[in-house]
């Protein structure tokens, strides 16, 4: 701020805005309403970083604002705690803030667009949190947000920046949907492929192919498979095993150790390479943990990643949140690896809603072994299909990194259109 353009000023926010913090009304729910009269009740999780905040969640009944703070349509806002720094222009004809929420109204003749522009950009954010107290939730103070100065031009220069600054953001919120959209197309692919790959009749389930093995298809089978498939449950033709946490106050069983431990949180979806801690040999021989072959299928059976894959690129031991699959000594009941993570991937979303426990999802085993497989008795054929999914989830993956990276470049355009904006450059 010390080269600004001619006719710009450096004031303090107190100079600019009388600065309010909201009120809550307690307990909420005695003051929550239904009625459509009602006041709305602006919560920071109306806010999904837009401009204006048109409508809200909930309402609360007029004995409810004599505790908190009444606020009117064209109010600037900012979030004062937990999601802090966040601004909006209120556009309802009245609502009610609580405690979370700074009130900025204006001492002078301004364009609030302008302000909020520049409480949406990172450098006044980073700001905002240096300024801001506490540890797990950090609370912007009013007396410190007072005296922060910024750069204030004319006021038809401020709406000659917001201008610009309209324009650009439409185009670049533009471009940014349609790659949004070009991510979800995506997911959808990816779905239509593996339900293809799995179910390779598809409509023409009453094809001849189908019907003249009527074995592939009876009452308890999902839908029908060719002649070379078969439906199994995952019992038949894997054992399950899960794993172990080593005592941690055994030093013993930690120290120097050189064989590795997986944790559940560590699966990915994809190849395990490497591993956060290791055990030693000491907890491998008083611990119920069991070492597992380089090439090992594994999903995690609870907790937040429950349902998520890996396959094995180093010999490790597992906790006990995590299933392996292993291959039973049979001759003509074969699974390929591959092949089986990608059908579970597929129906992953049915593991998980099946699986819920409380508050979150808690795969059992015995649960996993009953999941039902189409099995193409060929193992090549197997093969053959995993290896054509990896090449179309190549390239899908790809893609997806091309677009959240073209994503990633257009934040960085928008940010960087605002420093120009407020340095005067713009």
């Amino acid at each position: 701020m010390t080269h600004l353009p001619q006719g710009w000023e450096v004031k303090k926010l107190n100079e600019i805005f009388n600065i309010e913090r909201g009120g809550s009304p307690r307990p909420i729910k005695v003051f929550l309403t239904n009625d459509e009269n009602g006041i709305p009740w602006i919560k920071i999780g109306d806010i999904k970083n837009q401009k204006y905040l048109y409508e809200t969640e909930e309402k609360i009944i007029e004995e409810g604002l004599k505790k908190s703070k009444l606020v009117l349509s064209g109010d600037l806002l900012l979030s004062n705690s937990m999601s802090f720094g966040k601004p909006v222009i209120v556009k309802v004809s009245r609502g009610a803030i609580h405690d979370g929420w700074l009130l900025l109204r204006e001492k002078l003749t301004l364009d609030k667009e302008y302000f909020y522009y520049l409480f949406s950009s990172n450098f006044m954010y980073s700001f905002l949190s240096s300024q801001a107290s506490g540890t797990t939730v950090k609370n912007l103070n009013i007396d410190k947000l007072k005296n922060i100065e910024i750069p204030l031009p004319p006021l038809n220069e401020q709406g000659r920046i917001v201008g610009i600054l309209d324009l650009a953001f439409e185009k670049i919120d533009t471009s940014v949907e349609l790659l949004k959209a070009n991510l979800a197309n995506l997911d959808e692919l990816a779905k239509s492929v593996l339900d293809r790959a799995f179910n390779p009749l598809g409509d023409s389930a009453d094809s001849t192919e189908s019907t003249q093995n009527p074995s592939t298809h009876d009452a308890q089978s999902p839908y029908p498979l060719p002649q070379h498939w078969e439906w199994k449950t995952l019992g038949e033709i894997a054992n399950t095993s899960s794993g172990s946490t080593p005592l941690r106050n055994r030093k013993e069983y930690w120290e120097n150790g050189t064989i590795h431990w997986l944790k559940s949180g560590e699966l990915n979806d994809s190849y395990i390479n490497l591993v956060e801690e290791k055990i030693t040999e000491e907890a491998l021989k008083h611990s119920p943990v069991k070492l597992l072959d380089k090439g090992t299928l594994l999903i995690a059976m609870y907790g937040a990643t429950a349902g998520k894959l890996g396959i094995l690129n180093v010999q490790t031991t597992t906790n006990q949140a995590i299933c392996a699959f292993l291959h039973k000594d049979l001759n003509n009941l074969k699974f390929f690896e591959k092949f089986l993570f990608y059908f579970l991937l597929s129906i992953r979303s049915k593991i998980i809603s099946d699986s819920f426990g409380g508050a979150q999802p808690n795969i059992s085993q015995a649960y996993i072994k009953s999941l039902q497989i189409p099995l193409p008795k060929d193992i090549k054929e197997q093969e053959q299909i995993a290896m054509h999914l990896d090449s179309v989830f190549d390239k899908i993956q790809k893609l997806k990194e091309l677009y959240n990276t073209q994503l990633q470049d257009y934040e960085e355009l928008k940010q960087s259109l605002l420093t120009q904006a407020f340095s005067g450059k713009l």
